[in-house]
């Protein structure tokens, strides 16, 4: 099935299921808790529903499964399910105690790591490699064992990055969207993609600014993980330098303004991650959400200039 069938299914699947998906949680009065260290302007979204990586990544992945040949893309499936699972019991954790923590951060990164070994473990079953592919050149470079640390930590940085990045109205969605498309024009994956951002437009719909569901640990974490593994499959970790480039921009600054204030006592930023900063700075939730997500898709065509030594 080409690719854009698998948008269109995942785009209108979601689109329509996630109206009785905010309406059940309206009815129950379940929704978004706001984190008190986050801005004032985002006190008025408490009770926003919530958790919609529920209703769009099993649609995205039941739609890859069904109609996809491609065998390759079970494992990402697989990396989706458990990160997306994750984010669920963060996501479930925070309705039961009725505030933003969450689960523990010992139990989620625990978890996370638990996850990454296996689907890195199962990579190498299905494409034995200790290298990584050096972009702009025909190149890779063999780093022996310390490949299945370091693949184990690009996967859960990367699920992470994604989560701290989905902080504004239709950031994450739009940002990830920008990070992917290139590599469908590439025919990288690309039916694994279509549907991703199939899902993600109909997912905007209802998130873009003023948002009406928001996306959710369950959703961000399981985009993540799929996005590191994808690249993992084939030893091109180091791409994410420029297909995930807003999601290490809002990772550093969040590590250099808690390694600021540790060793100075003075922030770097107005607020961490970065695109709190320039909330703060005056920047509409819509401007940042165009703006973060062009720079990515700017960085992503980059990032197809880099793949051409390793066609």
């Amino acid at each position: 099935m080409d690719e854009l069938t698998l948008f269109f299914l995942s785009f209108f699947g979601v689109l329509l299921l996630l109206y009785p998906f905010e309406k059940l949680q309206k009815r129950k009065k379940i929704g978004q808790f706001i984190r008190e260290e986050g801005p004032d302007l985002h006190n008025h979204k408490t009770g926003t529903p919530t958790s919609a990586g529920l209703v769009f990544i099993p649609i995205a992945l039941l739609v890859v499964f069904l109609f996809s040949k491609d065998s390759d893309l079970l494992i990402p499936i697989a990396a989706g399910i458990l990160f997306g699972i994750v984010g669920a019991m963060d996501d479930l954790a925070k309705l039961v105690k009725k505030n933003a923590a969450g689960i523990s951060a010992l139990t989620r990164l625990t978890l996370e790591f638990l996850f990454a070994f296996f689907i890195v473990y199962i990579v190498q079953r299905i494409n034995p490699h200790t290298y990584l592919l050096i972009p702009f050149t025909e190149k890779s470079l063999d780093i022996g064992w310390f490949y299945f640390p370091f693949s184990m930590v690009t996967i859960v940085g990367t699920a992470n990055a994604v989560n701290l990045t989905d902080g504004v109205d239709g950031l994450a969605g739009s940002v990830y969207i920008a990070s992917v498309f290139p590599l469908i024009v590439l025919g990288y994956h690309s039916n694994l993609y279509s549907a991703l951002v199939g899902a993600l437009f109909g997912f905007l719909w209802h998130n873009w600014y003023p948002a009406k569901v928001f996306m959710g640990d369950t959703g961000s974490l399981s985009l993540g993980g799929i996005f590191a593994v994808s690249m993992a499959l084939t030893g091109r970790e180091i791409y994410l330098l420029f297909f995930g480039f807003i999601f290490l921009i809002e990772t550093l600054s969040d590590i250099i303004q808690v390694g600021s204030f540790k060793l100075r006592k003075k922030r770097v930023f107005k607020m961490a991650p970065v695109h709190h900063h320039f909330e703060l700075s005056g920047w509409h939730e819509s401007m940042i959400a165009f703006r973060f997500s062009t720079v990515a898709l700017v960085f992503s065509l980059i990032g197809l200039l880099a793949w051409r030594g390793n066609w």
